[in-house]
């Protein structure tokens, strides 16, 4: 089992993401609102003010999204990724997302466990 997480820069991106885990099988995820420590730094410190400008961030607005999902199978963790990938145009290129993914060997409180292996 894994813990996949995935930072989407544009929050046009997440909605495809999770129609797209849907149709594979990936029924459950976590998102949150979140803000880059880059976009936190240019707000509260006047060195910084002018980055703010150039990143577009304004007091309170929200800059990415992070999903959260269990996934059982590394070939559904693999193509989860893909998923991502696609989505926001090559998590190579500057400002799309990063996404990483941590083993798990407990999980427990999710709706259906996950069958063991």
């Amino acid at each position: 089992m894994h813990l996949l997480v995935a930072v989407i820069e544009r929050g046009e991106d997440v909605e495809p993401i999770l129609s797209r885990f849907y149709e594979n099988g990936i029924t459950g995820a976590t998102v949150l609102d979140s803000r880059g420590m880059s976009h936190m730094i240019a707000e509260h410190y006047s060195i910084f003010a002018r980055f703010g400008d150039l990143t577009g961030s304004r007091e309170g607005e929200i800059h990415n999204t992070v999903l959260f999902t269990v996934i059982r199978e590394e070939e559904t963790l693999d193509r989860a990724i893909e998923i991502i990938d696609e989505i926001v145009d090559d998590l190579e290129e500057p400002n799309t997302g990063l996404v990483f993914s941590v083993p798990l060997d407990r999980v427990k409180g999710l709706a259906a466990p996950l069958e063991e292996d």
